[in-house]
């Protein structure tokens, strides 16, 4: 009876000692490469695939890596914990350490260079999601319209989108593309509201802001997913009730508005990467 008690009366140690440091932490294992991703308990996230395009690209990403290896692919697919609005939101989930990762957009990742680190997905998997504009049919400015879209891939910006992670089209999309030219439109009462996808936040208001110096036009953006945005434009929002010009993230939210007839004058004009990011210890 003795050794009993002895031993009850150890074991009771034990767990008031255990009780006293409090919960056990789980261990995660750090992130390094894209294979990272399958660990149990990390937490990955990626955009709403039905709101912003980043979450089918990052859904075409898995796809690849299935046809090669269904067990990753799975073990990726069972570790996405949350479906966001849009890229912003994504990253802010990150940047608070909700979660461990994130499909984003090269761009999206550079902006926040000093918090995240870029974990490349390999070649055999990646994708490199190509970005379109079109002046919406009903602007009371197309002149205006068309000149900004056009000055907005002149040789001048163009170096600015590179800066922000952005890449230039194809050569022969390039070359192909004579639908929107610079009109060196100016009119000081002139005002284009912008549709654009979260992905060009930081670009598009330092573009912005240099146009509107340049030209003494009025420029509004509206930041959002690019299927939000195109669910609005569809819906009416167009013109002197919405968009004069849309930046979409998607060139398929392009080409219904186009079969729809409610845009005009599209191209190819930028290009990204998708990339993993990570917080930063």
């Amino acid at each position: 009876m003795r050794d009993f008690l002895v031993g009850a009366g150890l074991l009771l140690l034990v767990l008031f000692c255990c009780a006293c440091q409090g919960p056990v932490s789980v261990h995660k294992p750090a992130l390094v490469k894209f294979n990272d991703l399958t660990a149990k308990g990390v937490r990955v996230g990626i955009v709403d695939p039905d709101l912003g395009p980043a979450g089918r690209y990052a859904l075409d990403v898995i796809a690849k890596l299935r046809s090669s290896d269904m067990v990753a692919a799975a073990a990726i697919t069972g570790n996405i914990v949350t479906h966001e609005a849009h890229v912003r939101a994504l990253l802010n989930k990150l940047l608070q350490r909700e979660i461990d990762a994130g499909f984003f957009y090269r761009s999206d990742a550079l902006a926040a260079v000093e918090k995240i680190a870029i974990i490349e997905i390999p070649s055999a998997f990646a994708v490199s999601p190509e970005y379109s504009l079109a002046r919406i049919k009903g602007t009371a400015f197309p002149e205006a319209a068309l000149d900004f879209m056009g000055w907005l891939k002149e040789a001048g910006q163009r170096n600015i989108w590179l800066e922000y992670g952005f890449k230039p089209p194809p050569p022969a999309v390039a070359a192909a593309d004579t639908s929107a030219k610079s009109l060196s439109f100016v009119n000081s009462e002139v005002k284009l509201t912008i549709f654009a996808a979260a992905v060009f936040y930081d670009v598009l208001s330092d573009l912005a802001k240099i146009y509107q110096d340049r030209q003494g036009v009025k420029i509004v953006c509206e930041f959002a997913g690019s299927g939000k945005l195109y669910q609005k434009i569809e819906q009416g929002a167009q013109g002197s009730y919405g968009a004069d010009i849309f930046l979409s993230a998607s060139p398929a939210y392009i080409a219904k508005l186009e079969q729809l007839g409610l845009a005009e004058n599209s191209q190819i004009f930028m290009r990204n990467d998708l990339v993993v990011g990570i917080g930063k210890p």
